[in-house]
């Protein structure tokens, strides 16, 4: 016959409630976002050595604008730990903060950054967790101040980021 093992309530109540806590941090690994700084151009001769073409199937999605052309700067797969924000530097003069909000969003901050200043805030947008993952990007553009009729985007998608076509 055995022995019987007498485990303290104390200790039992803390299993019991630290279990499931335990359980929920080793489940909230951190998320993976893909955050892409583009360049739109109807320039045929814009391409540079180092940028790579967009992939397709984004560039199918961008169809409603009307550059001909949109070659990824930067492409960077951001790591979120749960409960944290990122700040992602694309280039310069621009940085993206992604934080996953409590509701099962995601929070994306745009900032635009000068030399010798603080960073300033210009945009900020949310959308749920399931429609990034669904596919469903967060996309914002301006114009370019560098080349006339030229323009810049930021495009963040979800954990499953399409690698940048071949020119």
């Amino acid at each position: 016959m055995t022995p019987s093992i007498r485990v303290p309530r104390w200790l039992a109540f803390l299993l019991l409630i630290g279990l499931p806590v335990w359980g929920a941090t080793l489940r909230a690994a951190e998320a993976h976002y893909q955050v892409q700084l583009v360049w739109g151009t109807d320039d045929p001769n814009a391409k540079s050595g180092d940028m790579k073409v967009l992939a397709p199937e984004i560039r199918e999605r961008l169809r409603q604008l009307r550059w001909k052309s949109y070659f990824v700067v930067k492409s960077e797969v951001a790591s979120i730990p749960a409960k944290e924000s990122k700040r992602v530097t694309l280039s310069d003069r621009c940085a993206v903060e992604l934080k996953e909000l409590p509701n099962g969003h995601l929070e994306v901050k745009m900032f635009s950054l000068k030399p010798g200043s603080d960073s300033k805030e210009v945009a900020s947008k949310t959308m749920s967790l399931k429609e990034l993952v669904e596919g469903k990007l967060i996309i914002y553009a301006g114009d370019s101040k560098d080349r006339w009729d030229d323009a810049w985007l930021v495009i963040v998608g979800g954990d499953k980021p399409a690698a940048p076509a071949k020119p």
